[in-house]
């Protein structure tokens, strides 16, 4: 007598059941939008992702969202934004105007320079030396049971963002990626 294809069948849902009940309890990752883009007038965005400022670039504007901004040694970058990352300014880099995260640090090593101000809101402000910044210092953290606040607001104001749009205005397009 052949066995019952609905036994085996059966079998093979019990076996594989405590499988799968194990995987609906690992939480699901996200999808991660890396996005970047460099435009006519030397600026430099990226979102989700780091932006590295190698030595000898100039650049003139440099933002990144969720990822940190790093300016090496020989590197001159006129303003940088980080909106929920770092901003680090390594030993023999220079910011010539602002240097401002939103929801991260802003760190200034020995040697570096930023000519205008750094400007950390949800984050810390590093300067290692004095007159390594030479206009405002200016760092504002608020927390509320271990949470920082301003950090939050941004958080969940990008959490409703799940792609990257990018639009150059020189070229009078855009782009959805």
């Amino acid at each position: 007598m052949r066995p019952s294809p609905i036994a085996a069948l059966a079998l093979g849902i019990a076996l594989s059941s405590p499988a799968l009940a194990a995987d609906d309890t690992r939480p699901s990752k996200p999808w991660k939008v890396v996005c970047a883009t460099q435009s006519e007038d030397g600026s430099r965005a990226v979102q989700g992702t780091d932006l590295v400022i190698e030595a000898g670039d100039t650049v003139k504007d440099g933002v990144a969202i969720e990822g940190n901004v790093i300016v090496r040694k020989g590197a001159v970058v006129e303003d940088v934004v980080a909106i929920q990352g770092r901003i680090i300014v390594e030993p023999g880099g220079r910011v010539t105007g602002n240097a401002v995260s939103l929801g991260g640090e802003v760190r200034v090593h020995k040697g570096a320079t930023v000519d205008g101000n750094a400007v950390a809101l949800g984050g810390r402000l590093k300067v290692d030396q004095d007159d390594a910044v030479k206009g405002e210092k200016v760092s504002l953290s608020f927390e509320i049971g271990g949470r920082d606040f301003v950090r939050g607001i941004i958080q969940e104001a990008l959490s409703s963002e799940t792609g990257c749009h990018i639009v150059d205005d020189a070229k009078d397009s855009s782009k959805d990626v």
